[in-house]
């Protein structure tokens, strides 16, 4: 993948995130996914839609703002800050890590201050 794809993919991820659309983000991730943030790490994809699918009934509502991305050669650094259920504001960078074949094979969050 080139720098171009890295970039629409992890736009679509987020974009999916917070429109909750848990068929985006399936078909985005790999088999063997995983997601590990500040209090938890999920390993597979079926274990990573049940978590996502909880997060969101959670929420009330999610809005994503992109402050900036930097990109290599398999991963993105996502900056972005995100407010849930309309006041809470969570400021993360998100890691994400491509398979060859354009899948997600990890995502890394760092919560800051």
């Amino acid at each position: 993948m080139d720098q171009r794809e890295l970039e629409t993919q992890t736009k679509k991820f987020l974009a999916a995130y917070e429109a909750k659309d848990l068929s985006t983000i399936s078909e985005q991730f790999s088999e063997d996914v995983v997601v590990r943030d500040w209090n938890i790490e999920i390993v597979g994809k079926a274990n990573a839609l049940k978590t996502f699918a909880k997060n969101f009934e959670d929420a009330t509502s999610l809005s994503i703002e992109l402050v900036q991305l930097h990109i290599s050669a398999k991963s993105v650094a996502a900056e972005i800050e995100i407010t849930v259920n309309s006041s809470e504001v969570l400021r993360v960078v998100d890691v994400l890590t491509f398979t060859e074949d354009g899948l997600i094979a990890s995502i890394v969050s760092y919560k800051g201050l």
